[in-house]
């Protein structure tokens, strides 16, 4: 599963990266601060102004996503109207593909493959959406501190930074817009303060109003086969596996927040998904039934700031997928059990 995974056609601009890449760029609250009050404002004070943004305005632009050596841009216009996100992301570079995500359905569109991708519950950021209460816990765990004021796109930004606490996490570095809270700048860092990835705006704008059309895919889907993923109901209930794994002894400050399993199209075995996160760092864990052990990955892997972390557990294949350093994965990936099935 891993394997798969980390061999995308393009680097990390698969239909994962793409839907992540829309909420993450999602900027500009509805109140506006003005460039005299930026001082006044402490990074914590930034980080939930932006918390609210990324969800509550429209904006359109161009962004640029840098890992490594590999360069994308894409087009990005979000929509926030009546309560509801709709979003539509255009590569610009490499294959054409387009996401359209809408009232939580997220449709990926690769007509190279002739396929699209639908996801029913497909929700994924790389910057949360936290709380307040959800920032004082995450204080435990980063350090907040204020940089100073550069500019992105043209527009002035405040530097914010999120300093890892411990060795089992990635730091942040933001720059967001003095006048919107724009997120114009997302750097995660590794333990020496290089970046693994960027994502940077090189133009934005947030018009008033952003018409259905502007929404629409330009891409001609007619015999197109369609995978759907997600649903309202998982395959499997709950109490038919997931309460055979147990989670112990994870890295401080880690939490299960989500778990299902269910048979995906083509599979001949359930695939247990369980869902970790710090509040502000996210790890996948995949388990499935392996009748060729010997052939499974197993160990750790990286791609860019992605590592994996595969190992049997019984005759479970156990994979371990975050955009966190490897001995997080790695201490996930060995927390996790199996139990005996009460009769």
């Amino acid at each position: 599963m891993a394997s798969r995974a980390r061999k995308a056609p393009f680097p990390k601009t698969d239909c994962h990266m793409l839907q992540r890449l829309t909420i993450a760029v999602a900027v500009a609250a509805s109140s506006v601060v003005g460039s005299s009050q930026a001082a006044d404002r402490s990074a914590q004070d930034w980080l939930a102004k932006m918390s609210e943004a990324v969800r509550t305005q429209n904006y359109e632009g161009v962004v640029v996503y840098r890992t490594g050596e590999q360069l994308e841009t894409m087009r990005v216009i979000h929509r926030f109207s009546n309560g509801q996100e709709d979003e539509r992301l255009i590569s610009l570079t490499g294959d054409a593909r387009e996401i359209v995500r809408s009232d939580g359905e997220v449709r990926c569109l690769l007509p190279r493959e002739r396929v699209v991708m639908v996801d029913e519950r497909g929700q994924s950021a790389l910057l949360p959406k936290v709380s307040t209460v959800d920032l004082e816990t995450l204080r435990l765990h980063y350090e907040f501190s204020r940089g100073v004021v550069d500019r992105v796109a043209d527009r002035a930004c405040q530097g914010v930074a999120l300093s890892p606490r411990d060795e089992f996490r990635f730091g942040y570095q933001l720059c967001i817009d003095v006048l919107t809270g724009v997120p114009l700048r997302i750097a995660l860092l590794d333990g020496q303060g290089d970046a693994l990835e960027q994502f940077l705006f090189t133009s934005v704008g947030y018009p008033e109003t952003i018409l259905d059309q502007a929404l629409e895919p330009a891409i001609d889907t007619e015999g197109f086969r369609e995978i759907r993923h997600g649903g309202p109901e998982p395959t499997l209930r709950l109490e038919d596996d997931l309460s055979h794994w147990m989670v112990e002894s994870l890295p401080p400050g880690f939490r299960v927040v989500g778990q299902s399993t269910r048979v995906f199209p083509g599979a001949q075995t359930p695939v247990t998904h369980i869902l970790l996160t710090d509040g502000l760092a996210t790890v996948s864990v995949f388990a499935a039934e392996s009748k060729l052990p010997a052939k499974v990955f197993r160990g750790v892997s990286s791609i860019g700031a992605v590592h994996a972390y595969g190992r049997m557990v019984d005759e479970f294949h156990v994979a371990v997928v975050g955009e966190v350093p490897a001995r997080t994965v790695e201490q996930i990936g060995n927390s996790l059990s199996r139990t005996t099935p009460t009769p």
